[in-house]
């Protein structure tokens, strides 16, 4: 997702909870927890953009309480914005939860 459409998308979608497909690209080092999750659907919160590397400039998002770290938004498939209800069941279902 390019900078201009980043923005258009995060303009129109005031949100911190979202779900997406991870799709893990080559340019990130993932551990064994992210390596778990590729192509699940995962809840992810906003994090910040990237201020250096090769994902400079880019928005990136986390999920509280793993071990994973920072993700791409690249690394995203197919985000939306979703209801902390929904966010919350998505990311108990992947047992970082309760």
């Amino acid at each position: 997702m390019g900078k201009v459409a980043l923005f258009a998308f995060l303009e129109r979608n005031i949100s911190m909870f979202y779900e997406a497909i991870f799709k893990p690209s080559r340019k990130m080092k993932y551990n064994a927890e992210a390596k778990k999750l590729a192509g699940k659907k995962i809840a992810v919160q906003d994090g910040w953009v990237v201020e250096e590397g090769p994902f400079e400039g880019q928005n990136c998002f986390y999920i509280p309480n793993s071990t994973i770290g920072w993700i791409p938004i690249d690394d995203l498939k197919e985000m939306k914005p979703i209801s902390f209800a929904k966010w919350e069941e998505i990311y108990n279902s992947l047992g970082f939860g309760e």
